[in-house]
């Protein structure tokens, strides 16, 4: 075996537990835990990392019956659940998942299985004769990924093409294909990752991110659909949005002053176009800072905002992570006295450029920076308002280069942007939902996101970025927004 790329090993040892199994390899610890009779979780670790590092999109519950038999002459764990059954060989360790009439869907590739480059993880999987792969969420090219490879690295892509990867957000889950049969494979790791699907060899498929865990979840059902069931029973799914935000919404760069809004309702309203969203942009803000409004442009925000109401139209502004650097503006001041900015690693807060100028950025990964936010949107819900689009949160400054050391909270885990980066955008939708529950109490609201990972779906809608006006563009949308529905995001 080459010296520098490592797999697991053969098995030294196994432990039953309640929800799976604990195996002991030459290099690596792995534990195989049940999460349903069509979910198994597959998490391997080194001695140096800590196995129960936070993940922020996970939430099903582990609970369901399995069985375990050790095959000692064959060489072979079996791990059977009402669904399907994964089969362990033990020297060296690698997995093969069948259906319970003995069908393979999936299985390790026999050399490779899984194996560390470095710090790189990557996990080799066999390539099916007719095998075809979905999924991915918001990716460009066809539906159908065999023969491609795609990147995950949130990213401000404005004017993206057929081509452009990676785009804004980041679902590390899709569904194989191959003989009337279909899995799912859902890698829950949020650094940089890539998956390829045949593209540049045909020996095998594989998926791979630059550090982390390897931590992936093996989904069984008997068609697309239950597997898709599954993977939103484990990360989530959209509560009910308002009956308003179904209907035609209408945004562009950029709306104002409040004349041209008003404008803009009265004239749908005399054409007889159904209207029932207008977005307002960045225009509306006092010098692009976030949580003010502009007071010559849009002198009496609560007035407008019930205007378009009685018109039966709802607003819905913009809202960036970016915070300004200016000492009289009274949100600075905050974030600044209550600590929640992300951080170069002597304490310093990280300044990068955007639409405001220069600026600091909540960590949204601190359950303070959440609070911080839910604080600050009090106001925005003053004048009215009950729908809020968050933007630039992959995140996006000038210059698209975050350095890697900025150090975030990650809920006590602490974490690079390397970790954080492709989380950001899901916990800032995170933070803008939940201070719609606090301050909407019972009434639907509605977030719409850039950017996110796997679980956004619990907290915003999420729209396909920044595209132009061709005829390429249109085809393009609805593909994406068909993969996306594919990735458990409902209402894109």
């Amino acid at each position: 075996m080459s010296q520098f790329n490592q797999s697991l090993g053969k098995l030294i040892s196994y432990k039953k537990q309640t929800d799976g199994l604990l195996l002991k390899a030459d290099n690596a610890t792995v534990k195989i835990t049940v999460y349903s009779d069509g979910i198994v979780r597959v998490l391997v670790y080194r001695e140096d990392q800590n196995p129960d590092a936070h993940s922020y999109a996970v939430v099903g519950k582990k609970e369901a019956e399995f069985n375990v038999v050790d095959a000692k002459k064959d060489g072979f764990l079996i791990l059977t659940t009402a669904k399907f059954s994964l089969k362990i060989s033990k020297e060296p360790i690698r997995f093969a998942f069948y259906t319970l009439d003995g069908k393979l869907l999936n299985q390790d590739d026999q050399a490779f299985g899984a194996s560390w480059i470095g710090s790189e993880v990557t996990v080799y999987k066999e390539l099916q004769d007719d095998e075809r792969f979905i999924g991915l969420g918001e990716k460009t090219r066809g539906i159908n990924r065999r023969g491609q490879a795609y990147v995950n690295w949130n990213t401000d892509s404005f004017g993206y093409q057929g081509e452009t990867d990676p785009l804004y957000v980041s679902t590390p889950f899709y569904i194989g294909i191959h003989q009337g049969n279909a899995y799912g494979i859902f890698f829950d790791n949020s650094f940089k990752s890539a998956f390829n699907f045949g593209a540049g060899n045909n020996r095998f498929a594989y998926f791979t991110a630059e550090d982390g865990l390897i931590d992936y979840y093996f989904i069984y059902g008997e068609t697309v659909a239950d597997i898709i069931q599954e993977y939103s029973f484990l990360t989530g799914k959209m509560p009910m949005p308002p009956k308003w935000s179904m209907g035609f919404q209408q945004c562009r760069y950029s709306y104002y002053p409040d004349t041209e809004v008003r404008n803009i309702a009265q004239t749908f309203r005399e054409k007889q176009i159904p209207i029932d969203v207008l977005y307002l942009d960045i225009h509306y803000m006092d010098a692009y800072k976030v949580f003010t409004w502009d007071e010559k442009r849009f002198p009496n925000p609560k007035k407008l905002v019930g205007d378009l109401k009685d018109q039966g139209i709802q607003t819905v502004i913009i809202m960036d992570p970016g915070i300004k650097v200016d000492k009289s503006y009274k949100t600075y001041k905050s974030g600044m006295k209550k600590g929640i900015f992300a951080c170069y690693p002597d304490g310093e807060p990280y300044t990068a450029g955007v639409w405001p100028g220069d600026c600091h950025f909540p960590d949204f990964t601190d359950p303070e920076g959440r609070k911080w936010w839910i604080q600050q949107m009090k106001t925005v819900f003053e004048v009215g308002l009950e729908g809020f689009w968050n933007d630039m949160n992959e995140p996006a400054v000038w210059g698209k280069e975050i350095p890697p050391l900025i150090e975030f909270e990650y809920e006590g885990d602490k974490a690079t942007h390397k970790r954080a980066h492709n989380v950001y955008g899901l916990q800032m939708a995170r933070s803008t939902f939940e201070g719609t529950q606090k301050y909407m109490k019972n009434k639907r609201a509605f977030v719409l996101t850039r950017s996110g990972y796997s679980g956004i779906q619990r907290y915003a809608a999420v729209w396909t970025g920044d595209n132009v006006a061709t005829d390429d563009d249109m085809l393009l949308g609805v593909r994406m927004i068909c993969s996306m529905g594919l990735t458990g995001m409902p209402f894109a």
